[in-house]
């Protein structure tokens, strides 16, 4: 379970517990995005209202986790042309692949990315919606959609161009980059970024994870996946504010994506920020302890971020900064 996808539960499940113990079932059920998360929610409920009984903590989310995992469906073997190799990668909306077209036409490794848990037309009106806004982006370090379709159990998926990289935060300390080259690198994401405000385009998840580097150099931003046109933003947040759980990576978060306002192109400059400061000095600007949806709002709305001179890598002992960490190891 990928740390994404906890922090979903995490926040539907503190959710649910400010409901009526009467109705937190069918809370769960209309909010969860899907069957396997809603599952892990109600388990954790569970236990919660059976604290008294003792058992540890931990072994009701064990028992939950793998509750989850044992109910998941027989993964996928083929989609279309394509045969799936691997997962890349999942989160609290689905899955990525890596596949292989082997119909004979010609050979071609790419990405695809299934949704499941598709229960509710908006959903599925979210996931067309980022089908065309990436049919839309045509820019080189922005990762092309190849082709789409729809699985025989109904779910939609996207064909994507297949990048080999590592994240850019990664890829700079591996390579020992020094501040320029660093810098050079953010500029071309900077591009990226603003083709698709252009188009009136907010990515809303910028990220390292999401902007891979091959081995060449070359930048590739990736997933879209709760992008949204600028100018539907506002009835979709409004939606989110109604009680719907946001997606989002808190480090990354804008004050607005946060509260659940209207989200404009701001809140991407607001993530490059984020990311300019991650990778000239190693660390983030905001420090959370317990990532509860509280603390969240409160450090990401209400916090003094740590000024990148004053900033240390947070470990046993304190470090420079990543570039003059690269700089050091050049000399």
């Amino acid at each position: 379970m990928t740390p994404e996808r906890w922090a979903a539960a995490q926040q539907l499940f503190e959710a649910a517990l400010e409901q009526p113990a009467a109705g937190r079932t069918a809370y769960i059920d209309a909010q969860a995005p899907d069957p396997e998360l809603a599952r892990l929610v109600h388990d954790l409920v569970r236990a919660d209202e059976a604290e008294q009984s003792g058992r540890p903590l931990t072994d009701v989310v064990k028992d939950a986790v793998d509750d989850v995992t044992a109910a998941a469906p027989a993964p996928l073997e083929r989609l279309g042309p394509y045969r799936l190799v691997r997962m890349l990668g999942e989160g609290g909306r689905g899955a990525v692949y890596l596949a292989e077209r082997d119909d004979g036409e010609f050979l071609q490794q790419v990405a695809i990315k299934v949704v499941r848990g598709l229960l509710d037309p908006e959903r599925v009106r979210q996931f067309r919606t980022e089908r065309q806004i990436l049919a839309w982006l045509e820019h080189p370090n922005i990762a092309r959609l190849l082709d789409g379709g729809t699985t025989t159990d109904g779910l939609p998926y996207l064909v994507m161009e297949h990048v080999e990289g590592a994240p850019i935060d990664r890829y700079c300390d591996e390579a020992r980059l020094d501040v320029a080259a660093r810098l050079r690198l953010f500029l071309t994401v900077c591009d990226a970024v603003s083709h698709a405000h252009r188009s009136l385009i907010v990515h809303r998840d910028i990220k390292p994870g999401n902007i891979l580097v091959t081995d060449d150099g070359q930048v590739k931003l990736l997933d879209f996946g709760i992008a949204r046109l600028a100018l539907e933003s506002g009835a979709a947040d409004a939606a989110v504010s109604a009680g719907q759980p946001r997606m989002m990576t808190p480090f990354y978060a804008s004050p607005e994506v946060v509260r659940g306002g209207q989200v404009t192109t701001a809140a991407d400059v607001y993530a490059l920020g984020v990311l300019l400061h991650e990778l000239l000095t190693g660390t983030r600007p905001l420090r959370f302890r317990t990532m509860t949806s509280e603390e969240v709002e409160r450090v990401v709305c209400h916090g003094d971020p740590v000024p990148p001179s004053a900033a240390v890598v947070d470990d046993d002992a304190q470090a420079a900064p990543a570039a003059e960490r690269a700089t050091r190891r050049r000399s």
